[in-house]
């Protein structure tokens, strides 16, 4: 971590109306950010039908358009070259058709040339209410139509309930178009029954079997044992573990975990305000280690940003561009720019992190070679 004034000095340049708007967001934290947690924490208050409750607002420094914009004063901030194929993401949430046309816009933008989209009905304020899988009828139709509309840019990743489906459910979403799956169960929220639990064995056994790409987001605070036990049981699942598997903030459980798991992959996102800082201030602590770890094993990580882009409030795009931005800034920059936490309340506040600036020899089969060798056949032309 740089030194405190080094840190202060972005934030008192702000306009102090950006930190007022920051302090009260850890109190209404959306239901999206749980999908994000690496940590038990207690239930976040429920946001409207209309968007997650704590939707961020990216402070002025930052340009709706291109890379951040530096504080008087301060160096450019350095980046790898991208590569020439251009970015792969494959976390980004879709909750709604109305966001396509932004998405799209915003994707190019920012060298995102594909990316994986997400079945995300457990997510939805109403998955508190009517159960959390009570719509991925819909919501898969969803991700499988609006891929249909734009191939080769969207890839389509459904959700299914691993209890209450049968292989023959996951067989006829994948005669439709599916590429791959995005498993909630592993969210301390949406946990229903373990992971190993023989309810979902079949499915975990035709996961397994037809190599589909699965995207698994495990808390591993609370079910690392459950994760061994379904990946000893099954070892020819192809699953990424999102969010550094849950790990971002204990690198021991990282290596370990890497360790035990020789084929498992980790997707790079750092989720919503709250846990993401938490996340890139923990990097920046241990920036050493991390880039090392990465660094012994690159064909292990894939880029993921976790966006979830919903057009609630007047300055949704800049705070699209925000998320995108320090996703990619934690791996290619020398500096980027996101919220911190504020002692001793943990207020979030604008902010600068130093990046990880991984090398291009490591930083482009993240960003995109990972992702096309684990989607394979998904990116076939049609």
């Amino acid at each position: 971590m740089q030194n405190g004034k080094e840190n202060r000095a972005p934030v008192m340049r702000l306009a102090p109306s950006w930190i007022w708007r920051a302090r009260g967001l850890l109190g209404v934290l959306p239901l999206f950010a749980a999908a994000c947690r690496d940590a038990p924490a207690p239930a976040a208050t429920a946001p409207s039908a209309d968007a997650p409750a704590g939707s961020v607002t990216a402070p002025s420094s930052v340009t709706s358009s291109g890379g951040a914009t530096a504080a008087p004063g301060d160096a450019t901030p350095s980046s790898s070259p991208a590569p020439a194929g251009g970015i792969l993401d494959l976390h980004v949430h879709l909750p709604s058709r109305a966001v396509v046309p932004a998405l799209l816009e915003r994707l190019q933008q920012h060298g995102i040339a594909r990316a994986v989209i997400l079945s995300s009905s457990p997510l939805r304020p109403s998955a508190r209410t009517q159960g959390p899988f009570a719509e991925l009828g819909p919501a898969n139709d969803l991700v499988l139509e609006v891929a249909a509309e734009h191939p080769g840019r969207l890839i389509p990743f459904i959700a299914l309930d691993l209890a209450a489906q049968r292989p023959e459910d996951l067989d006829a979403l994948l005669r439709r178009g599916a590429c791959g799956v995005k498993l909630y169960q592993g969210n301390h929220e949406l946990h229903e029954r373990p992971l190993d639990d023989p309810a979902h064995e079949p499915l975990w056994k035709a996961m397994a079997a037809r190599r589909v790409p699965v995207l698994l987001h495990v808390n591993t605070v609370r079910y690392r044992a459950e994760l061994d036990a379904v990946l000893r049981a099954h070892p020819g699942l192809n699953v990424t573990c999102a969010h550094f598997c849950g790990a971002r903030t204990d690198l021991d459980r990282l290596e370990s975990i890497m360790n035990a798991h020789p084929a498992l992959l980790f997707d790079t996102s750092n989720g919503s305000a709250s846990f993401a800082a938490d996340g890139y201030a923990h990097f920046e602590r241990e920036r050493d280690r991390i880039r090392s770890l990465i660094a012994r094993a690159p064909h292990r990580f894939l880029f993921g940003s976790d966006l979830v882009p919903t057009q609630s409030g007047p300055e949704w795009s800049t705070e699209w561009d925000f998320h995108l931005r320090a996703n990619l800034g934690v791996l290619r920059e020398e500096r980027f720019e996101f919220w911190r936490k504020e002692p001793p309340s943990k207020a979030l506040v604008p902010g600068q992190y130093r990046g990880l600036t991984l090398p291009p020899d490591v930083l482009r089969p993240i960003l995109e070679e990972n992702a096309k060798r684990w989607l394979g056949t998904c990116l076939a032309p049609k």
